[in-house]
């Protein structure tokens, strides 16, 4: 699941946890997301893409009994899953994909509220587009930083530009 910086301040505030705990860094080859390149962070090793983390081959917040343990501060991709909405401009659904990543129960029982679904995309896309673009002012600096003969920030430094350690 990618994962933005109002993902990372809710996971981190609700657990404990550090950001290095619970967070994965991917390249295009460990997730599909061609069509959003603005979502790749430019960092030392090259370009990568925050997720939540899997332990034993699952989410790494998974309780045993199969349950969400932060339930109320997960990430707002997994609040929307396992749908993929496209709506019209005038707020109808135009269309609704399922996205088979994972077996999800919750698509089959017949109670999936629209207006919610709305709800969680707008809010969705919301927090995307203001994440992409402090994505995109941080590869920006990373290029000026390459041009001058010095190498990518690190994670590290990114959580530091988010003001997350």
């Amino acid at each position: 699941m990618p994962l933005t910086a109002p993902d990372v301040r809710r996971i981190a505030r609700r657990t404990g946890d550090k950001p290095e705990e619970f967070i994965r860094w991917v390249d295009r080859h460990g997730i599909d997301m061609d069509d959003e390149p603005e979502g790749f962070v430019e960092l030392r090793q090259g370009k990568r893409v925050m997720v939540l983390r899997h332990t034993r081959g699952g989410c790494h917040y998974l309780g045993k009994d199969n349950r969400c343990t932060i339930y109320t501060s997960r990430p707002l991709g997994c609040r929307i899953f396992p749908f993929d909405p496209t709506f019209h401009k005038d707020g109808n659904l135009r269309h609704l994909k399922l996205i088979q990543a994972a077996d999800c129960k919750y698509e089959l029982d017949g109670k999936n509220d629209v207006d919610e679904i709305r709800e969680l995309d707008a809010k969705t896309e919301a927090q995307n587009d203001a994440w992409h673009e402090k994505i995109a002012e941080w590869n920006s600096e990373q290029k000026k930083r390459k041009r001058s003969g010095r190498a990518a920030g690190t994670a590290r430094q990114f959580f530091e530009f988010l003001g997350l350690s």
